[in-house]
Parts: structure tokens; sequence; C-alpha cells
């Protein structure tokens, strides 16, 4: 309503008022009063709203679109987790020598590196070859690591190399392998080995960041390198997760289920159509699965109601439990499982979108974004353990 028309209607009004009478007036100015309250409350919640987005611009300037994960030197992607996951198909071994290569910062060909006795770069990945030795593998050559190991036993006596899957520091600076009532951990940098005593079969670690993860079949150990102390964990066995700190994946004490469990709290990973009564093998072989970002991926073994004799890799979302993607994995004509008892393993991530996978003599790439498979590299028989860095 204009000022105009508001001063006629005022006018009107004046009129049926006696002559002289202060009424007209006052009404006037209570008038001007309101429409001015009201255009200061206009502007104000203006003003808020502005303040408001301009806030949110300046302490909020990441996504926060479920799914979106910043890494480094990653580009942002949006991840949802569909209602129905993608199910791919590998080819059998005979077909993956077809595949497209995947061009990352690993040697192709592990059997073409040369011995060297130095040569400089990062260190990619650890590996023990066919004369007992354990190699710095670097993109000019595999160094020998000068250290003295025994095997790594169970409490039955069973031996096996220390090198185990997750020995390799992430940024590929440190090694840890563990021992009976020790755990060895070498600068790879400085060329310094010191040993941690943790009394115990000690069977496999995990990277926490500057801890290490302790696994026993009995008991499990968090032991700071910093200070030498170990402390026992309520956990016990080969459940822990790779790259995050307090992600187990475990049979749910239900019966059946597994469960991926973190800091107390659990989430039900629905496996009962891969698996058929939802549950899996933990653990085997040191295969304990690799978080990257909001996501685990792990192999299991595939029910026998599948159409074909298979292994299964899964990805799925660790706060929900929701699978996301599966690949299935067939034998072919192998008359076993095509990757040993417990099926495939998952040995890493490349960046946030790739799954890397042991499938016998290869590691393939799986891009669970579009579903596309690669080879990545080839793995002779020379190579009897290895460890790959994060990346």
């Amino acid at each position: 309503m204009t000022d105009q028309r508001l001063r006629e209607l005022f006018d009107d009004l004046a009129e049926t008022l006696p002559e002289g009478s202060p009424r007209a007036g006052e009404l006037w100015r209570q008038g001007t009063r309101s429409r001015a309250r009201r255009r200061w409350t206009v502007a104000a919640a203006a003003a808020t709203v502005t303040v408001l987005v301009v806030v949110g611009i300046v302490v909020s300037p990441e996504p926060v679109e479920r799914g979106v994960v910043l890494h480094p030197s990653v580009t942002p992607t949006t991840s949802t987790v569909p209602a129905t996951p993608a199910m791919d198909t590998a080819p059998p071994p005979s077909g993956e020598a077809a595949l497209p290569t995947l061009a990352t910062a690993l040697p192709r060909s592990w059997a073409d590196i040369p011995v060297v006795t130095a040569v400089s770069g990062p260190v990619l990945a650890l590996a023990e070859f066919a004369d007992g030795r354990i190699y710095m593998m670097k993109a000019g050559g595999r160094v020998p690591l000068d250290v003295k190991l025994r095997d790594a036993v169970d409490p039955s006596g069973n031996g096996g190399t220390p090198l185990k899957p997750n020995s390799l520091a992430p940024d590929g600076t440190m090694a840890a392998f563990p021992q009976k009532d020790e755990v060895v951990v070498v600068d790879l940098v400085l060329g310094q080995t010191r040993r941690y005593p943790v009394r115990g079969y000690n069977e496999m670690v995990l990277w926490r960041g500057e801890q290490l993860l302790v696994e026993q079949a009995k008991a499990n150990y968090l032991l700071d390198l910093a200070t030498g102390k170990a402390w026992r964990q309520p956990s016990k066995g080969f459940t822990g997760v790779a790259g995050y700190p307090g992600l187990r994946i475990v049979p749910s004490e239900r019966g059946g289920w597994t469960v991926i469990r973190e800091d107390g709290s659990e989430v039900v990973l629905d496996l009962r159509d891969v698996t058929g009564e939802g549950g899996t093998p933990v653990g085997i072989g040191g295969d304990h699965g690799w978080q990257r970002g909001g996501l685990v991926a792990r192999s299991v073994s595939g029910h026998d109601g599948q159409a074909e004799r298979a292994d299964v890799v899964v990805v799925a979302d660790t706060a929900t439990g929701r699978l996301v993607r599966t690949l299935l994995m067939p034998w072919g004509d192998a008359p076993d499982p095509r990757c040993g008892k417990g099926g495939c393993p998952v040995r890493g991530w490349i960046n946030q979108d790739t799954v890397l996978i042991e499938s016998e003599d290869r590691l393939l790439g799986w891009n669970i974004d579009t579903g596309a498979l690669s080879r990545v590299a080839d793995l002779p028989e020379s190579v009897t353990a290895y460890s790959l860095r994060g990346w």
C-alpha cells in the first residue's frame, strides 16, 4: 500500500471524527511507525540471510553431500549407494591377458626388475622372492633389505614368511614384520632397525599412523612406536581392516551375519545374496580388506547357488553396511578356487575409485564407478609374498 493511499484512508476516517480531535494525527503516526517496523524487520531478515550465506561460504568450503571424500591429489567425486548393488563379472583366468593395462607407479612386470645395490626413488612395494630375501621394489630396480628375520609362526608351530600384506607403511617409508615375542620395524629411509618386545605368537601387523595393530590368534595389541609400549585390545584374532584405525569386520555373535564394527558400534554387512547365510571367513591368508574414505573392499566366498563357481569381491559402505558394488570372479575350467581358500584378496586402492585385487599371478584394478577391470602388474612365481604402499 502506498503512502498516498494510506493518507487518503486516514483523511476519510478523520472526516468522521469531531473537528479538532487529535485522533486523526495519532492514527497517522501509528501507521507510519508500523510500516517503519515492518521495513526494519524485512531488512533485518534479509541481512540475517545474507550473513548466513556469507558465513556458510567461509566455514563450509567442503561439499556436504554424502559420499564426497577429499583425498590428497584426488578430484572429489560424489558417490551414491544404489538400492541394488551393481554386479560386475570378470573374465576367467585365461581371459585376463586380454584386459586393458592400467598405468600406475607399480612396475608392470616384476620379473623384469633388476637387482641393484642402491637406487633413488620411493619404495613402491616390498617383495620376497624365491631366494628367500625381501626386496624394496622401486621404479629403477629392487634393492635387498638388510634385516635379519625369522619365520612368523602360529601357536601350532606352523611357519610362514614374516612379510605380510600390510607390512609396508602407507607412505612407503617404514616396514614392520611380526615375529614370535617381538615386532621388527625398519626405517627404509635411514636403514635403521628397531625390535619391539610383544609377547606371544605375533602373526599379522596393520599400520595405524604412528602405531601398529599386532594381531595374534588369541590377542591383539596396539604398539606405540614412539614409546615402545603395547596395550592389549578388547579384540582378538585377525579381524582388523587395513587403511583405517579401529575398523574391523567380524562374525556377529548372533550367528550367520558379518558386521562392520568401529569403536563399540556396528552395522550389519548384508552378504546374504553373495554368501548365502551372510557370513564370511575372516582374515584368511592376511586378507583383512582395505578401507578408503567411507568404503571398504573385501573378498568373500560365493555361495553354491550362483550360476558358476566363483570368488567374489565386495565394496560396502562402512556407515550403513550396504553393498555398493560386487565383482564376480569365475574359476573358469579350474577345479579349485581361482585364488585359494580365502578368495581373491584385496591388496589396496588406487585413488578413491579403483580396488587392487590379486588374481593368481596378476594384480587387477577394478574401477567401482564404471565396473571396468584392468591389468596392473604381472607377478612371477618367484614372488612368494609382497606388500604394497598406500596410493
